[in-house]
């Protein structure tokens, strides 16, 4: 990640460096939203608009405003062992407002983050309502990108922070048949 701060100027947005509310560290943190945390944790966000649950599994969504509002997904399962404790597993956001310490963000291209992380696998493709979506996954570090296409100049549709080592393609519920459900704020 390192070479990544030595990117063009021309390649990430110049901006100040993110408050530990707009940061996103991959496998542990998208701003305030805590990976492992205990579920009650997301009371703080009020009531979610849109959720889906089985077998002690669950996502929910939360709408920002704006045009069109942001969207805030995350995933939770019972802690092993625990009957009674939900804890985050997943966070998707698709809004710029969260941004990585080395500048990447919704918007950001593919070559931007391919500058910072490397040619990453395409881990899955899913149609969603806003159309075709590509899941690029650094599986090891715990951050996704959701992007718009397969091209250079493709664009980050939304950031998705899961733990280290567990593909985010691959969890319970998934996401991409969830996603689908969720309508679609205008």
């Amino acid at each position: 990640m390192l070479l990544c701060l030595l990117l063009p100027l021309s390649l990430l947005p110049l901006a100040a460096p993110p408050t530990p509310a707009q940061l996103v560290v991959p496998g542990q943190s998208l701003g305030s939203l805590q990976l492992g945390a205990d579920a009650a944790t997301l009371a703080n966000l009020g009531p979610a608009a849109y959720s889906d649950a089985a077998m002690q599994k669950g996502w929910a969504t939360w709408f920002g405003t704006g045009h069109p509002p942001a969207q805030l997904d995350v995933y939770t399962t019972m802690v092993p062992g625990q009957d009674t404790h939900k804890s985050v597993q997943v966070v998707r956001a698709t809004s710029a407002y969260f941004r990585l310490a080395n500048g990447l963000r919704n918007g950001s291209t593919l070559r931007q983050i391919e500058e910072c992380y490397g040619k990453l696998p395409l881990a899955t493709s899913y149609q969603l309502k806003a159309g075709p979506r590509y899941l690029y996954d650094n599986v090891k570090l715990g951050i996704a990108f959701e992007l718009d296409g397969k091209t250079s100049t493709s664009h980050c549709r939304a950031l998705v922070v899961h733990q280290p080592g567990q593909p985010a393609a691959k969890i319970y519920l998934p996401m991409p048949l969830y996603l689908k459900e969720v309508p679609v704020r205008k």
